[in-house]
This record gives C-alpha cells, sequence and structure tokens, in this order.
C-alpha cells in the first residue's frame, strides 16, 4: 500500500478492507499501511466513532465490524471537499445551492 495517505484517507481504507473482511490484524494494517500499531489504534477509536468496530483478543484475534452493519454512507475524501468548496464559489443561485447540498450530503462529519 501507499504510504503517504492521509489520516482521513488512511482511515477510509482500513473501513473499506474492514467491510471486506472478516476479520484482521491490527499488526496486518499496519503492515499494509506502513505505519505504527499505535497510528492504527488511533485509526479504528476514530472509526469506531461511525461503524461499530469490535476487536478479538487472542492468537486468532483482531478487529471486525459485527455482521449487522451496512454503511450506508460514502464520504467524500477531503481532497474532493476541497474541489468542491472551490467549486461552489464559482457558482450562484440554484447551481450553488445544489452543490452545498451535495457537500453537506457527503461530507465527512466534522467531530
Amino acid at each position: 500500500m501507499r504510504a503517504e495517505f492521509s489520516a482521513f484517507d488512511r482511515r477510509m481504507e482500513i473501513l473499506s478492507i474492514l467491510m471486506n473482511h472478516k476479520l484482521i490484524s491490527r499488526l496486518e494494517l499496519a503492515r499494509r499501511f506502513s505505519v505504527s500499531d499505535v497510528t492504527i489504534g488511533e485509526d479504528i477509536i476514530a472509526l469506531s466513532r461511525f461503524a461499530p468496530i469490535a476487536s478479538k483478543m487472542g492468537r486468532y484475534g483482531g478487529v471486525y465490524i459485527i455482521d449487522e452493519y451496512k454503511r450506508e454512507r460514502v464520504y467524500l475524501s477531503r481532497e474532493e471537499e476541497r474541489l468542491i468548496e472551490k467549486l461552489v464559489q464559482r457558482l450562484s443561485g440554484k447551481e450553488q445551492k445544489l452543490l452545498k447540498f451535495v457537500l453537506y450530503k457527503f461530507a465527512m462529519p466534522k467531530v
């Protein structure tokens, strides 16, 4: 994986990985993103605000998303969000309102 992921992009990728794997260790995630286990722990804590992430201890442990969870939202990356914010300034009237609504609908909630 790329080492130059922003924290936001890395977390969105981790969420995607968790949605597609039953269980993955923090160590494996740290290896994939070339970051420390502590960083992955912080990412998991941040993601747990938005998704039901659980952990399993022991030899075959790791992190996972509970089975009943279905991700209903896809969020914009920070880069995509900034681009839309720039484009909003170039528009007016109904088009500006519509693009602001798209930004509101798909931007990552501010914590």
